[in-house]
């Protein structure tokens, strides 16, 4: 059975909800982090998740469904994005880079679990894949970032 316009907003709306997260708690560990560096990569990932909820917001309205307001839908990924700040106000940038790489992890499970949906229509299929890609890409960056750290801290 395909899937209705209403089922799609709300597979849409979770990750509006998630992408919404991300863009706060980067912002969040930007300005906390000590390295420039490290201020610069994180207010880039905030950007992008800014630019990754317009557009959700705006196929969500194609849809005919109305974007929630700002607040997470997804509380591990909220407690996670806490640990994030939780982290900035007391830890190194190690640690906050570590926090950010588990929100990511949220973030890809949550971008997964909707590709995983398979009456998604092909359309909408290719547009989350799109902004997967682009959550993978900087999960990847920060895990990889968080590595090196870790190797050069030994």
């Amino acid at each position: 059975m395909p899937m209705t316009d209403d089922q799609a907003v709300d597979h849409l709306q979770k990750l509006l909800g998630t992408v919404r997260d991300g863009e706060t708690g980067f912002q969040e560990a930007a300005e906390h982090a000590e390295a420039a560096s490290l201020k610069t990569l994180f207010q880039g990932r905030s950007a992008q998740r800014a630019k990754l909820a317009t557009e959700l917001e705006t196929k969500i309205s194609e849809l005919g469904g109305q974007p929630r307001e700002r607040g997470s839908v997804g509380a591990a990924l909220h407690r996670t994005w806490l640990n994030v700040r939780d982290a900035v106000t007391g830890r190194d940038d190690y640690a906050v880079v570590a926090e950010a790489e588990r929100g990511e992890d949220v973030a890809v499970g949550n971008y997964q679990e909707t590709l995983d949906e398979g009456d998604l229509p092909a359309d909408l299929r290719s547009f989350v894949q799109s902004q997967y890609d682009q959550i993978k890409s900087s999960h990847d960056e920060i895990r990889d970032l968080k590595h090196r750290m870790e190797a050069d801290k030994k």
